[in-house]
């Protein structure tokens, strides 16, 4: 073909709109994807195209060189205009008890000395959606094509790229993926494209090997050795199972309901990972059991039942009455100042967005649609866009076009009348709308948003599982998977052991815990309890003017004052200083009238002293409800800058010895106090810093999917010599914006130092940066944005250099330990320290597990050094970061994580309560609690602005900053 001009096929049309007269963007009439296929296209045929010049796209960019699916170290992210290097290791661990246990990563035993053809993949007319590249490639036409020239199996990424274990010519021809369907091509083939595959380069195995052995630094070529890898595991997998990200599912895996809604399914995570078993290969595969969510397999109209009930502002028990004109009914349109708005019923419905499905009344059809959305147009009036009302122009046969509605369609095209007319349609992306009744949604749709507590509840006792059985598992996964059967592997010359790794570790020395006249010694067992202990410091200031409140009348007066006299007993025989008995009360208020009912009581318990404020604030709630417990904090911390203390009245009702004391704690950090210490004594110290030394902790947290709230960014400092006691900056971050913005870094580290001096009495000379929730991908603009922003801070204010160590802490991946000798559930005992084969060749990192898991597979840390200017030795920051997490202000055993980086994590998701955002129009709340809020007496109609927090109005404004809270709270751990 080459060398010949040709007319290229047009381009398909747009999916239409459903309206009353359905039309593609530049006004083509066009039909109605209830009967697809008719569109007429808009684009006229290209003049001279020549298909010798048709690879006229951009070369393939960093991003998606990269790819998600495969873990990558640091390196493979730094771009050219970023310097940042990582530190490396200087050395292992020499002071643990040595210890062996199994690792769920499998070794890569051979992989071939050879070079692998790398193809570039084109279509013209370049489509808009990926899925039409996948349907090209595994056309007949293309399939027959790749035979003739090969019999070695090819891989393909789906859609730019693929690879093949030997070097062919360029291919070029023609697919209509209409024929492919059996379809019959009318005057002008709208579903044609050209496919161009041609030769590009080499994939150099070799230059992995070379990074591997640090003979090379990491580079284009090393990155196409690891993407190629990747596509190559998983090529064979994904033609038996569902691919989910990096994890395969079937429906023969095990599977549990969780409600009406959602299923959840047992997978298969595999990924290709770095070892640092060099004198292997140093590569190996990480297989670990993958649990996921989706939507359960079922008809649409039933669906819409279940999510209208449980979404929809409905209760549980109405489902039996839900028929369906109540569907009906509640699905219409609104009307709020003279217009039509959507219920919030039909608000609920876009959680089913992107739901593929089939229809049933096409029986020997497979082909699958996706939801795009429910129809909604104010034109519509006040019955919405159902089948009566959504027209479209349907060609007849003899060419003429007829309107019709979707119910007249499905009546006279096949017969079906459709019972549920008055409900909305379904929109699918390009064919059209349907009646929901007709669509099923199919298995293995990925549930997208955030769990409700029954559904966690759930999910975490089907994902739960102990070492044993998840070893298990796992092994049954690596023979689903079946290496040693694929022919993709095969053909590459690719082999994976079907055996476990077995590696060295260490048990690190368990510290002591250490109160006023009792030591406590955890060992292996992780745990110690209160009795007989007094804190190593208690609160300042005896307590004179605190409060008990009990809402809604959920405790009585006699509970109220026994748990009062239990904890006043229980606090002061821990050390705790109490002067007076609280001033209690109980206040019946809606969440119309919380803020209020509170303010009248706030005085009593000062006694009317107006230069007074109370210490502390004890909050009896009638049940767990998270928007009630949200409201109370901002409330008490963004008015009156008071702590609270709130309390489930069922626990005030028991008063048990050990919650007593557990609040115990809380209160006492809240105070100023400190619960224990690593050393015998407050004034000795632990030898782990050598000069005055801060300890700072960072987590970012986002929005759940489908929120519009922004990014909110904490960050804890340790105040105290010894690092025990710290203070919180929280403040929003942007919108999805993990790195730290240069306005909060600039605001937050002159004011911790400050803190620092005052109550030590010194300058900060060192800095451990602790960073949370960053992936390898981010660490460099870790290292370029926020490092150098912090240590600009640090210099401005004490006009020198700070010598800063900055780890990464993340629990983000699928590493597992199985040990030899475990713990009682046969989990590694606390301290368990893993510094080879899941680590990286020659980077400074190191898996940590620091806790006792009470139930399921613990999850270690994994520790990453991105930068080491205070380099201590390896022992004592491996001892310095395990002990630490013997320190946390309201455990009585030892954290999975270091308490820098915990604290930020409660503080950030604290902040979520101080946003700056009219309480009513937070979605995380139920309606009819919104509508007491913002209109409790419902005398102003509904109206929220659509242009709040969208898309577009993101683009221009940064998010609004989080309401300030008062300044006498700031000096406390008011967030633990």
């Amino acid at each position: 073909m080459s060398g010949h001009q040709v007319t290229l096929p047009a381009r398909p049309a747009g999916p239409p709109q459903p309206s009353t007269h359905a039309r593609t963007p530049s006004g083509v009439s066009a039909a109605s994807g209830a009967a697809p296929g008719q569109a007429r296209s808009n684009f006229p045929p290209p003049l001279g195209y020549d298909p010798g010049k048709m690879d006229t796209r951009p070369p393939l960019s960093h991003e998606e060189r990269v790819g998600k699916r495969v873990d990558l170290p640091a390196d493979a992210y730094l771009k050219a205009d970023i310097s940042s290097t990582f530190a490396t290791r200087s050395g292992f661990n020499s002071e643990g008890t040595p210890t062996r246990l199994s690792v769920n990563q499998y070794p890569v035993t051979r992989i071939a000395n050879m070079d692998v053809f790398q193809y570039d993949v084109a279509l013209s007319p370049e489509p808009t959606g990926g899925v039409v590249y996948d349907k090209v490639w595994k056309s007949k036409a293309v399939q027959q094509k790749l035979a003739s020239v090969t019999k070695k199996p090819w891989i393909y990424d789906g859609r730019k790229l693929a690879w093949l274990a030997q070097s062919v010519d360029e291919m070029r021809l023609l697919v209509d993926l209409d024929e492919e369907r059996g379809r019959k091509p009318g005057g002008e083939r709208k579903n044609a494209f050209h496919i161009t595959i041609r030769p590009t380069g080499k994939v150099r195995l070799q230059s992995l090997r070379a990074y591997l052995m640090k003979t090379a630094p990491w580079d284009n070529h090393v990155l196409e050795c690891m993407s190629f890898l990747d596509h190559l595991l998983r090529q064979g997998p994904s033609e038996r199972m569902k691919t989910i990200k990096r994890s395969f599912f079937h429906p023969s895996m095990p599977g549990r309901e969780l409600d009406m809604l959602l299923m959840a399914y047992k997978g298969v995570y595999a990924s290709f990972r770095l070892s640092e078993n060099v004198k292997q290969i140093g590569l190996g595969v990480n297989v670990d059991v993958s649990n996921q969510t989706f939507w359960k397999a079922n008809p649409a109209d039933k669906m819409i039942k279940y999510v209208i009930n449980t979404y929809g502002g409905l209760r549980r028990d109405q489902l039996q009455n839900l028929d369906d004109q109540m569907i009906t009914s509640v699905l219409k349109p609104l009307v709020s100042q003279g217009r039509y708005e959507q219920s919030e019923a039909m608000r609920a419905l876009r959680r089913l967005k992107g739901c593929r499905f089939t229809l049933s009344h096409r029986p020997n059809e497979t082909k699958e649609y996706k939801i795009k959305g429910f129809a909604f147009d104010k034109k519509y009036g006040p019955n919405g866009a159902n089948s009566y009302n959504v027209k479209f122009n349907w060609r007849q046969q003899d060419g003429t076009e007829k309107e019709i509605s979707i119910r007249d369609y499905m009546k006279e095209r096949y017969g079906y009348l459709v019972r549920q007319a008055g409900w909305p349609v379904i929109e699918t992306t390009r064919a059209g709308s349907f009646p929901a009744e007709v669509c099923n949604i199919v298995a293995f749709n990925q549930y997208q948003y955030k769990l409700d507590p029954q559904q966690t509840a759930s999910m975490i006792k089907f994902a739960v599982q102990r070492p044993d059985q998840r070893k298990k598992d796992i092994s049954a996964s690596v023979q689903r998977l079946d290496w040693a059967n694929d022919k993709y592997l095969k053909a590459f010359g690719v082999s994976i052991s079907p055996e476990m790794a077995k590696t060295e570790a260490k048990v690190l020395r368990h510290p002591e815990v250490f109160f006023e006249k009792k030591t406590a010694r955890p060992l292996n067992t992780g745990r110690w309890d209160l009795r007989g202990a007094r804190f190593i410091e208690g609160n300042k200031e005896p307590l004179t003017h605190w409060g008990f409140i009990g809402l809604n009348m959920c405790v009585d007066g006699r509970a109220v004052s026994n748990f009062v006299q239990q904890f006043t007993n229980i606090y002061k025989g821990h050390g705790g200083r109490i002067a007076k008995n609280p001033y209690t009360t109980n206040i019946n208020a809606n969440p119309a009238t919380l803020a209020d009912e509170l303010h009248k009581h706030v005085p009593q318990i000062v006694a009317g002293r107006k230069d007074l404020c109370p210490q502390i604030v004890f909050i009896a709630v009638p049940d767990k409800s998270a928007h009630l417990y949200e409201r109370l904090k901002k409330i008490f911390e963004c008015r009156y800058g008071i702590v609270t203390q709130v309390l489930n009245c069922d626990h005030v009702k028991k008063a048990q010895g050990q919650y007593i004391s557990n609040v115990c704690m809380k209160v006492n950090a809240k105070l100023g106090g400190q619960t224990s210490s690593l050393t015998a004594t407050k004034a000795k110290s632990h030898n782990f810093f050598t000069r005055p030394t801060m300890m700072i902790g960072v987590d970012v947290t986002h929005a759940s999917p489908g929120s519009d709230m922004p990014s909110i960014a904490a960050m804890c400092a340790s105040v105290d010599v010894e690092g025990y006691q710290y203070r919180a900056a929280v403040q929003t971050n942007g919108w999805h914006n993990e790195i730290l913005t240069d306005e909060n870094i600039n605001t937050w580290i002159p004011t911790f130092l400050k803190a620092y001096k005052e109550k030590t009495g010194r300058e900060v000379e060192d800095i451990y940066y602790f960073r949370d929730g960053v992936s390898e991908g981010q660490f460099a603009h870790v290292m370029e944005q926020e490092v150098k922003a912090i240590k600009k801070a640090f210099r401005e204010r004490s006009k020198k250099e700070a010598k800063m160590t900055v780890i990464v802490a993340t629990k983000r991946h699928h590493i597992r330990f199985f040990p030899d000798k475990g713990d009682k559930n046969g989990n590694p005992e606390p301290g368990t320290l893993v510094e080879r084969e899941v680590t990286h060749p020659f980077h400074y990192d190191f898996f940590l597990n620091s806790h006792f898991a009470l139930q399921g597979t613990a999850r270690p840390v994994h520790y990453h050094v991105l930068m080491d200017e205070i380099k201590p030795q390896v022992n004592n920051l491996q001892r310095m970061i395990y002990q630490q997490c013997y320190t946390f202000c309201r455990a009585t055993t030892p954290i999975s994580l270091h308490p820098a980086v915990y604290y930020a994590h409660l503080a950030g998701a604290r902040a979520r309560c101080h946003e700056n955002r009219d309480y009513g129009n937070n979605t995380r709340v139920p309606e009819k609690v919104r509508d007491q809020v913002n209109n409790p007496n419902n005398l102003v109609a509904k109206h929220q602005d659509p242009t709040t927090y969208s898309s577009d109005w993101k683009k221009n404004n940064p998010p609004p900053r989080l309401i300030p809270m008062q300044a006498r709270i700031h000096n406390t751990m008011w967030w633990v």
